[in-house]
């Protein structure tokens, strides 16, 4: 390039040598995921993925899931999902039964909370969340009995809160509903927490 008035650019390497592109996306990702994490907020999932896994949830087998308690529990919990000609075989069979057994419903609740309390399980927060919110709903409806020892102000906020997500399905919003409006009534179920 004869007639060329550009001069060669120096390249300052100890400069480059600081700054490697690849590194600095590498360690913004993993700040940005930290921040995340630390916040507490799990949005790591969108509301079609959450209503995806919060129908599988439902549809789950429940001896699979609540399985992983204790030898007589587990039996128990055989022997509850079995109970008087009910095959209670899902989430969503217990869940919608005019007349699930109470214990069932306590050990959901309790697998739920060992869900959201965790903070290493595999059950997104917002659906053992849900699944929480729900048992306590059934039983209160179905039952008219109270499985937990939340103020009615906390119960009826959190039923809120569940009504309120968009991936919940009509029918589970319609029983976050009724025991809502159970409540409002002023209402008090017999304590079984």
């Amino acid at each position: 390039m004869q007639g060329s008035n550009k001069q060669p650019v120096e390249v300052d390497s100890a400069a480059m040598s600081k700054f490697d592109s690849s590194t600095a996306l590498l360690k913004s990702r993993a700040e940005r995921l930290a921040a995340l994490m630390e916040s507490g907020e799990d949005r790591l999932w969108r509301p079609d993925e959450l209503a995806a896994m919060f129908k599988h949830q439902l549809s789950a087998p429940i001896l699979v899931d609540l399985g992983s308690f204790d030898a007589h529990t587990a039996a128990t919990l055989k022997k509850l999902g079995e109970a008087q000609g009910l095959v209670l075989k899902s989430f969503a069979d217990l869940f919608h039964h005019p007349t699930p057994p109470l214990e069932l419903l306590k050990l959901v609740k309790e697998f739920a909370k060992a869900n959201i309390e965790h903070p290493e399980s595999g059950l997104p927060r917002e659906i053992a969340s849900a699944l929480y919110s729900i048992s306590i709903a059934a039983a209160l409806v179905r039952l008219q009995v109270r499985i937990t020892r939340l103020p009615d102000s906390d119960l009826r906020r959190g039923l809120r809160q569940e009504m309120e997500r968009a991936w919940l399905d009509e029918k589970t919003k319609g029983l976050l509903a009724q025991a809502l409006n159970q409540l409002s009534t002023g209402e008090e179920a017999p304590s079984h927490e």
